[in-house]
């Protein structure tokens, strides 16, 4: 079994429309004093600002962004919320509020906060961003559509408007329109990583050839992230170009190496299509010590056991197997099989 889930890993939408627009520190940071605290010179700004105005809504506001990327929620919280007690006319410190409801998954407060950034300023196109990319999460296509077209009216250039409409098409199915938006995206963000990756998905499942391009281009704006390597690989393996299969999944592995399904698909292909079992043994050892639950990757051990005329071990395998899952049917035959060959 091959594990080519359509896409296994589905961007999370939170943290779209922020992902490259942060507000600068206003306070500049010296270049001496980046050097003598790498890492924690914003953070030390941001504090020096609010020791400096302490009643200046804006210095929590940009703290509160940074604690955000942070992912340090409970900061962050406790931030924007002294910057709309300092003031509570500003849309984006709403906005701000909701994104961080939104990864508490607190939905109600989170619409409220964006409801409330609405009525502060109609036309701030990350909060109608925002508004579409929640309705996206609740599948609430009639809005999402409706929100992205009220940020495209004040502004066509919107690629991130362009990508939720094409991710709600893709939820509904549409292909086309989904490709349509998502080319959109990236026609006018020439960096934007995520409509690349996208694209490439949606054309490897039409087994297309574009697909590798498109992941190609994904791989050069960001070399470091493990889905578009999963997926060009993926698509090679499943158009049978086992060299460049083998070569990606090889680069992924060496960014990821705790990335299971890579060392399962690797193990898959030295089974399958090179015949090297004992190349497989060790490919699908390793992902079977990554999840120790890894209930395929037991059984297609135990069947390059079995190649390999290692009955025992075989046995041992598709027994684990069925302890995982009872009833697995493959080990079950292989276990009928062994049965059969002892007789």
């Amino acid at each position: 079994m091959r594990h080519f889930s359509h896409f296994w890993v589905r961007f999370i939408l939170l943290g779209l429309l922020i992902s490259s627009c942060r507000p600068a520190v206003e306070k500049k940071i010296t270049d001496e004093k980046s050097k003598t605290s790498p890492g924690n010179a914003e953070i030390e700004v941001l504090n020096e600002n609010i020791l400096s105005d302490s009643l200046n809504a804006e210095h929590y506001y940009l703290r509160s962004r940074y604690y955000i990327e942070q992912k340090d929620i409970n900061k962050a919280l406790a931030d924007i919320r002294k910057a709309i007690q300092l003031n509570e006319n500003k849309s984006d410190y709403f906005v701000a509020l909701s994104d961080i409801y939104l990864s508490m998954e607190r939905i109600p407060n989170c619409m409220e906060a964006l409801k409330r950034a609405e009525e502060l300023d109609p036309a701030n196109n990350s909060a109608l961003l925002k508004l579409a990319e929640v309705h996206l999460i609740l599948k609430d296509y009639t809005n999402t559509f409706e929100y992205t077209k009220r940020a495209l009216d004040l502004d066509l250039i919107n690629p991130v408007a362009h990508f939720i409409r094409g991710y709600a098409y893709m939820e509904l199915g549409d292909s086309t329109l989904a490709i349509r938006n998502f080319q959109a995206a990236a026609d006018q963000d020439q960096g934007y990583y995520a409509a690349y990756i996208e694209l490439g998905s949606l054309y490897a499942a039409q087994k297309n050839s574009l697909a590798a391009g498109y992941l190609h281009t994904a791989i050069r704006i960001d070399p470091n992230r493990r889905d578009a390597y999963y997926l060009l690989a993926m698509a090679y393996q499943e158009e049978e170009n086992i060299p460049m299969a083998v070569e990606t999944y090889e680069k992924l592995i060496v960014i990821s190496p705790d990335f299971k399904e890579a060392y399962y698909n690797l193990g898959y292909i030295n089974l399958v299509y090179i015949n090297d079992f004992e190349e497989a043994i060790r490919y699908f050892s390793k992902a079977i010590s990554l999840d120790p639950k890894y209930t395929d990757a037991f059984f297609n051990r135990g069947y390059s056991h079995e190649l390999l005329g290692d009955y025992a071990n075989a046995r041992k395998d598709y027994q684990k197997a069925l302890e995982l899952v009872p009833n697995y049917e493959r080990s079950i035959s292989g276990m009928n099989r062994l049965d059969s060959l002892a007789e």
